[in-house]
C-alpha cells in the first residue's frame, strides 16, 4: 500500500469503530475465489460506522463497493481502487411474530437453518443460495420458480442522502433478478412474512431442494451461480449447451459439463479468463440464435 493509502487507511480508522484495513485481497470474500486487492476495506459495526464510512469515501472522492456474501459478483484481476465495506457485521436476526427480521449480512443458510427452527416457511426455494440477506434482496435472487421478494414485505435501506427509510415491498418494482431499490442506497434489514408448518416438514423441502440443486449444478467447484440471466421463455445453460460450449476452457476457468450456466473456477482461475468465456458464449448464442445473453454477475474493479 502506497504511503498516501496508508495515510488514508489511518484517517479513516479515527472515524470509525470497525475493522479498516489496505490493500486486501478480494479473492477470499467471493465465491469464484478470484479477483485482485481493494485499496480500502471496511467492516462497518454498525449503521452510524456505515455513515461514516460513505461520508470519508465522498470527501476522499473514492468508488465504493458494497459486498455481502460476494456470491454474484466477479472482481476483476485488478482489484478495486476504492473503498469495499463489507457488511458482514449486519447479522441481525429475530422473529416477530410470523415475521422474521434478518440483518443484510446474515448469510442464506443461517437465514433458512432460523426459519426451520422456528417452523415458519416460505423460503425454501432459496436453499442452496449462497450470499447473504443483503445480496439477495438486491438482486431478487431465487430458484425453482420463486423470489427472495415473494415472502418479503418491508426493506430497510440506507440512502444515498444518508437517511434509513422503511420501503414496503408494494413500493419496490421488483422484477426478476432485479429489486428496482433506489440507485445508491444500502440495504440494511428486511422482513420476511412466512407461514406457520411443521419444522419436519420444512427441513424436508430445504432437502429436496438441495438434491436437486447439488445434481444438476457443479458444485464441486468454486463459481458465482449463474453467468447469465435467463431469456424470456427459455434458459440461459440451454442456449449454452445448445451452441456445443459445455466444456470449453480458457485458462483455469471452464463452462461446467453440468450446466452451461456456470463458469467454474478449476483453481487458480483469472477473471480475465471467466469474461473471455462468458463473451465467446454470448457471441456464439447470439449468432446461431439471434438471442442475446444478459450477465447476471456483477463484474466489479479495474482489468
Amino acid at each position: 500500500m502506497t504511503a498516501l493509502m496508508e495515510a488514508a487507511a489511518s484517517r479513516l480508522r479515527v472515524c470509525l469503530r470497525g475493522r479498516v484495513r489496505g490493500d486486501v485481497l478480494l479473492a477470499p470474500y467471493n465465491s469464484f475465489r478470484i479477483g485482485g486487492p481493494a485499496l480500502l476495506f471496511v467492516e462497518p459495526a454498525d449503521r452510524d460506522d456505515l455513515r461514516a464510512a460513505l461520508h470519508f469515501a465522498h470527501a476522499e472522492g473514492l468508488s465504493v463497493h458494497v459486498l455481502g456474501g460476494g456470491s454474484n459478483t466477479l472482481f476483476r484481476d485488478g482489484g478495486f481502487k476504492g473503498l469495499v465495506i463489507h457488511m458482514a457485521a449486519f447479522r441481525g436476526l429475530e422473529r416477530q411474530g410470523d415475521t422474521v427480521h434478518a440483518g443484510a449480512g446474515v448469510r442464506i443458510s443461517r437465514l433458512l437453518a432460523f426459519c426451520c427452527r422456528e417452523g415458519l416457511a416460505g423460503l425454501e426455494i432459496l436453499s442452496g443460495v449462497p450470499g447473504m440477506v443483503g445480496g439477495a434482496v438486491w438482486g431478487n435472487a431465487g430458484a425453482w420458480g420463486g423470489a427472495t421478494a415473494d415472502p418479503l414485505v418491508w426493506v430497510d435501506v440506507l440512502t444515498n442522502g444518508g437517511g434509513i427509510q422503511r420501503l414496503i415491498r408494494a413500493a419496490i418494482p421488483f422484477r426478476y433478478r432485479f429489486s428496482g431499490l433506489p440507485a445508491g442506497s444500502i440495504v440494511l434489514e428486511a422482513g420476511f412474512l412466512l407461514t406457520p408448518d411443521d419444522p419436519g416438514a420444512i427441513r424436508r423441502r430445504i432437502s429436496g431442494y438441495l438434491v436437486r440443486r447439488n445434481a444438476s449444478q457443479p458444485v464441486e467447484f468454486r463459481s458465482a451461480g449463474s453467468i447469465f440471466k435467463n431469456p424470456p421463455n427459455d434458459f440461459a445453460g440451454r442456449l449454452v449447451d445448445l451452441v456445443g460450449l459445455k466444456g470449453t476452457q480458457i485458462g483455469q476457468a471452464k463452462i461446467s459439463e453440468r450446466h452451461g450456466n456456470y463458469i467454474v473456477n478449476l483453481g487458480g482461475a483469472q477473471a480475465r479468463d471467466v469474461l473471455a468465456l462468458a463473451d465467446l458464449a454470448r457471441e456464439r448464442v447470439r449468432a446461431q440464435t439471434g438471442i442475446e445473453l444478459e450477465l447476471e454477475i456483477r463484474v466489479v474493479g479495474d482489468e
